[in-house]
C-alpha cells in the first residue's frame, strides 16, 4: 500500500511528529514524502530513509526570501502559476516513483489543496500538528486554502484535546485523537555529559527546543534572577522572530545559549539539566493546543519538568508541573529542585506515549477505513 504525504516541513529540517510517525509505519506501506522547497540541500532528486522515499516540490509557499516569489504569490493568478507547477510537478514525480494510480493521501500543508483537488486517492487525512495560522507570516489569503483543504479531507489526526475542540466548531469530518510522544529508549539511554554543558554551574535549568515566537521572556529572566548560583540554559535553532530577544538574554549573568544541537545529541544534553522548561505564553492561543513532544523527551530522560498548562496532560508534583506566569514558573522551578530525584517514575510516565504505539494507532485508523470503504 502507498500513503503519499503531502507536508509543510523538510523530511531532514528538525526531528518532527511526522518524522516519527511515518518512518515506524509498517513494511507493507511505502511511505512517499514531498515537502515544499527550503534550502541548498533541497532533494530535487528522491532520496530514502527506511521505508520513506522524499523529495521536494515547488509548492506554494508565503514569505520567502524571494520579493519577486512574494509579489507573484501576493496576487491570484500568480498563486495559481505557482499551483500549476507544483501540481505538474509532483504528478510527474509520483508517475517516476511507480506509485500506485490511488494511494491514501495525507496532509498537513494547506497550501497544497489544488494539487490535493487533482490527486485520485482511497482517502485523505490531515494531520493536524500545528495550527496553520499560529505564525505571524502567515497571509490573508490563507484562508481559503484552509477551507479548500478541510472540505476535501476525509478525516483528521489532531494532537491535541483542544485543538480537537477548535475543530468540531469548523467541520463535521471525523477528529482522531493522536498526540505527541517520544523514543523512550533513545532518551533514557544514560549518557555522557558533554563538555560545554559540564562547565556550567549548577542547577541547570534548560530548554530544549525551537527559540520560536512562543517563549514567554519574563518568565525566562524571572528563572534567571531566581536561579542562584546556577545557570539557564537554551539548546536549540534560533528564530528570526525571537533572535534579538535571544540575543540580549544571552548577554546576562547566569545564561548559556548553546545553539542547535543533533537529535543524537539531545539526551545527553537533556540528562545533564536539573530541571525541563516549556516557558511559553500561556495566553497564546495558539500556545493553548499544544502538546510538545519535548515534555515526553524530558521525562524519558529523567528530568522534572515545569510546562506552560498542557489540557492533554494532567500535572503530577514534582515530576510534571505548570505555570502559567513567571511568579508561578520559578516557584514550580525551586519546588522541583528541592525534591529528589526520582528518575525511574518520571521515565515511567514517558513510556506511554512511546511513538511505536502512537504510530501503530494512526496506521490501524487508516486501514479501518481503507477497509470501511473497500
Amino acid at each position: 500500500m502507498d500513503l503519499v504525504v503531502l507536508a509543510e516541513v523538510r523530511w531532514g529540517y528538525f526531528r518532527t511528529r511526522k518524522q516519527f510517525l511515518l518512518s515506524r509505519f509498517p513494511e507493507r506501506w511505502r511511505v512517499f514524502y514531498a515537502q515544499p522547497p527550503g534550502g541548498s540541500d533541497d532533494p530535487w532528486t528522491p532520496r530514502r530513509e527506511g521505508n520513506v522515499t522524499y523529495f521536494t516540490v515547488p509548492f506554494l509557499k508565503p514569505a520567502t526570501n524571494s520579493a519577486a516569489y512574494n509579489a507573484a504569490a501576493s496576487t491570484s493568478a500568480g498563486r495559481a502559476a505557482i499551483e500549476w507547477a507544483a501540481d505538474t510537478w509532483l504528478r510527474s514525480r509520483l508517475r517516476r516513483l511507480g506509485v500506485e494510480p490511488k494511494p491514501v493521501l495525507m496532509t498537513s500543508n494547506i497550501y497544497t489543496s489544488r494539487a490535493l483537488s487533482r490527486l485520485p486517492r482511497k482517502l485523505l487525512f490531515y494531520d493536524f500538528n500545528d495550527h496553520p495560522f499560529q505564525f505571524a507570516s502567515v497571509p490573508a489569503w490563507a484562508r481559503s486554502y484552509w477551507r479548500a483543504t478541510l472540505d476535501q479531507v476525509d478525516a483528521l489526526f489532531v494532537v491535541s484535546e483542544h485543538y480537537r475542540r477548535t475543530l468540531r466548531a469548523e467541520t463535521d469530518k471525523p477528529l482522531v485523537l493522536l498526540g505527541n510522544g517520544v523514543e523512550v529508549a533513545h532518551f533514557e539511554k544514560t549518557q555522557a555529559l558533554p563538555e560545554d554543558l559540564a562547565r556550567l554551574p549548577r542547577p541547570r535549568i534548560g530548554y530544549v527546543g525551537l527559540l520560536s515566537h512562543f517563549l514567554d521572556f519574563e518568565a525566562l529572566e524571572a528563572v534567571r534572577r531566581a536561579r542562584g548560583t546556577g545557570t539557564l540554559v537554551l539548546i536549540g535553532p534560533g528564530s528570526p522572530a525571537t533572535a534579538a530577544r535571544v540575543e540580549e538574554l544571552a548577554s546576562r549573568e547566569g545564561v548559556a545559549v548553546l545553539g542547535p544541537r543533533s537529535y543524537a545529541q539531545i539526551p545527553a544534553y537533556m540528562q545533564g539539566l536539573d530541571v525541563g522548561l516549556i516557558p511559553f505564553r500561556a495566553n497564546d492561543p495558539y500556545v493553548q493546543g499544544i502538546n510538545p513532544n519535548k515534555v515526553y523527551q524530558y521525562l524519558a530522560a529523567g528530568l522534572p519538568v515545569v510546562s506552560t498548562p498542557l489540557l492533554d496532560l494532567a500535572p503530577r508534583p514534582p515530576h510534571l508541573m505548570f505555570a502559567g506566569d513567571p511568579a508561578a514558573t520559578v516557584e514550580a522551578v525551586r519546588a522541583a529542585l528541592e525534591k529528589p530525584a526520582d528518575r525511574e517514575t518520571r521515565r515511567a510516565m514517558a513510556r506511554t506515549y512511546d511513538w511505536d504505539s502512537l504510530a501503530a494507532r494512526m496506521v490501524g485508523e487508516i486501514e479501518s477505513r481503507l477497509a470501511a470503504t473497500s
